[in-house]
This record gives structure tokens, C-alpha cells and sequence, in this order.
């Protein structure tokens, strides 16, 4: 019996130019870039995303999760609230974009008062001169009851305004993005935002109620668009400790008089039995510059002071000394009577901004 066995034509030449295609989301991008350097960008040889927490992972400042009211001040890592009206922020979780991992987080803003104002997050870009002349694409999904919202940047020196596409205001999560040449020179500031406003950097009528909801931001060198870059929370909350640290537990508010994971340390009196100055504590990671240091108290002890113990706990007169951009030593004038050259217990808190 003979059995014959057919096989389907192979068009080799074809075959060949299929393995030159990248393939899946990433590759498509790779199809879409117009000059080497951005597939050199979306190859992973670098990170892509110039901007820092564009997930909200990271919240060193606090728990958010319930609205509260929003202070012109940062509150998750390397975002700066900005609003001239009323309104709360909420660290929001769960949201339900496509594909996007549980880790990945979002800021709420929502008005709570009818007024002329604007409303929005930003963040500083540090060293912004280096992007002058280059085209750069920012993009990031929003939520939005209005189309107010939207995604923008400005730079302060010589001014440049871009303004990306309005939201279209129907409560649902929406990806905007948009591409544009940098052609101010931001000798001052360059603010990369997420704002209801006029689309004119500029007041607007928002309702009480109006929110704008903002997540997976992302600025990057090139016109292509990219899917976001999720970066472990371990190598994102490095990036931000740049600028802000603390010795409170993560997602912990700064406060006087907490007993939590206060800094224990041993000190030692030098210039007289009087005085006590702590060993260097280090910074997690060296800071972008010589930060501004705030010491905090734990319970019983002087509001804004470190104890020290010689027997029981003292409240004290502190200050912070020799603080460079890597670490810090406390000097303590207690007013107490200590044996020199010997070692005590100090404790209290810190926080240490070098924010832009």
C-alpha cells in the first residue's frame, strides 16, 4: 500500500521577512518608530519614562485611600497638588483599565465647591534644559465627568505651553496622549500636569463634583507613544527617596508624638555633660541635594524635640547639624547632667525633602 503525504507549499521568501517583524504590542511600536534612537528607547536599553510614580505606587507621605482635603502640597511621591478652589484627594485602587496590573494605582481630585478655579497634579522635571529641541510624547490614562480635563505641560523661562486632548467627560477611563517639540527653554520649571482647567493654563467653571482621576503617566524622548513602563515598587520607591524620605513607616503621616519605628539611636556627649550628638544616619539613597530636614518628636517628649535617656527619657532642646545629601547627625542640648564620652539612647523621627 503506498501512502501518499501532502504538504503545504512553503514560500520561503515569505517566511524569512516574518522573522524581521517584531511582533505583540511592543513590536507594533517598534513598526511605528521613525528613527533609530526610539527603537533604541522602546528596546529597553534605558528606561523610557522620564517621569517618577506615573502609577501613584508609592505614598511615603501618608494614606490617602479615604478623600481628603487637597492642600496646594505634595502628598503622593513626586506629585504636587495644585488647585485655587476646594477639593479632596483619594489614593485610588482596583480601577478597571484593561491589562493593567494590581500594583498600579491612581489619584482622584474631585470639587467640592462651584467656583472659577482650576485643579489639577503636576510634577517638576529636574534638569529640563537637557530636553530642549527634543520631540517628546506624553501620555497617560484619565477619568473625567468633564471635558475640562485634560493632560498638559508648561515651561517657565522662556514660555512654552502644549496642550494635549480634552477628555470627553463621560466618567469613563480614556487614554490621552499627544507629541510636541520643546521649543521653550525652561531655565525655572518645566511642570508636566494633569488639570481641569480652560485649556489655557487658565481658570475654568467647575462644578461641585467635577473630578478628574489620573494613572500610568507617561513622558517620554521620541512620537511613539509606548505602553507604560512598570517599573518594580522597590526601584520606584529608590527614585522618589531622591527627593523624599522619612524615618515613619511607608504610608505613615508625619507627626509629633508617635512611638512608631522611631529612630533609636545611640549618642554621645562631647563639648560638655550637657550636650549629646548622635552618630550619622544615612538616607536611604543619596538625595538629589542637601534637603531640608524637620525632626519629630515621639510621645512625652517637647513637641518638635528628640529625648535622650539616662535612666528615663528627657525632652530636649535639638537641632539638626553637618547634614550633607547623603546623611545627618542630631546634637542634643538636654540640660541634664551626663558623663562624658558615654553613650545614651536618643530617639525622635525625621522627614527629609529635597523636592524640586
Amino acid at each position: 500500500m503506498v501512502v501518499k503525504v501532502s504538504k503545504p507549499e512553503l514560500n520561503l521568501r515569505e517566511k524569512i521577512s516574518e522573522l524581521d517583524k517584531p511582533s505583540g504590542i511592543a513590536g507594533e511600536a517598534m513598526l511605528r518608530a521613525e528613527t533609530p534612537q526610539e527603537q533604541f528607547n522602546l528596546i529597553g536599553a534605558g528606561r523610557r519614562n522620564i517621569l517618577i510614580n506615573g502609577d501613584f505606587q508609592v505614598s511615603q507621605r501618608g494614606d490617602f485611600t479615604t478623600a481628603s482635603s487637597m492642600p496646594n502640597a505634595y502628598k503622593l511621591d513626586r506629585w504636587l497638588c495644585d488647585r485655587n478652589g476646594t477639593a479632596t484627594l483619594q489614593h485610588t485602587t482596583g480601577h478597571d483599565i484593561p491589562g493593567t496590573p494590581a500594583i498600579c494605582k491612581a489619584v482622584k481630585l474631585v470639587q467640592t465647591v462651584t467656583g472659577t478655579n482650576y485643579l489639577g497634579v503636576r510634577q517638576k522635571i529636574e534638569n529640563p534644559t537637557q530636553y530642549v529641541g527634543r520631540t517628546i510624547t506624553y501620555s497617560a490614562w484619565v477619568r473625567s465627568n468633564t471635558p475640562n480635563a485634560r493632560i498638559e505641560w508648561y515651561t517657565q523661562g522662556t514660555a512654552q505651553l502644549a496642550i494635549g486632548p480634552g477628555h470627553s467627560g463621560n466618567g469613563e477611563w480614556e487614554y490621552l496622549s499627544f507629541t510636541a517639540t520643546m521649543t521653550g527653554n525652561p531655565s525655572t520649571n518645566w511642570y508636566v500636569d494633569a488639570f481641569i482647567d480652560n485649556g489655557a493654563y487658565s481658570n475654568t467653571t467647575i462644578t461641585a463634583g467635577d473630578f478628574i482621576e489620573f494613572t500610568m503617566a507617561q513622558l517620554e524622548i521620541g512620537t511613539v507613544a509606548t505602553p507604560f513602563e512598570h517599573r518594580s515598587y522597590g526601584e520606584e520607591l529608590a527614585l522618589c527617596q531622591r527627593y523624599f524620605c522619612s524615618s515613619f513607616p511607608t504610608g505613615t503621616a508625619p507627626a509629633h508624638g508617635l512611638n512608631i519605628n522611631y529612630q533609636g539611636v545611640a549618642g554621645w556627649t562631647t563639648f560638655s555633660s550637657t550636650t549629646a550628638r548622635s552618630p550619622f544616619i544615612y538616607y536611604p539613597v543619596t538625595m538629589r541635594a542637601t534637603p531640608s530636614l524637620t525632626l519629630y518628636s515621639c510621645a512625652n517628649d517637647t513637641s518638635g524635640q528628640w529625648g535622650i535617656y539616662t535612666g528615663s527619657w528627657d525632652g530636649s532642646s535639638t537641632q539638626a547639624t553637618d547634614s550633607t545629601n547623603k546623611n545627618f547627625n542630631v546634637r542634643i542640648n538636654s540640660g541634664i547632667s551626663g558623663a562624658i564620652n558615654q553613650s545614651y539612647l536618643i530617639r525622635g523621627n525625621w522627614t527629609a525633602s529635597s523636592e524640586l
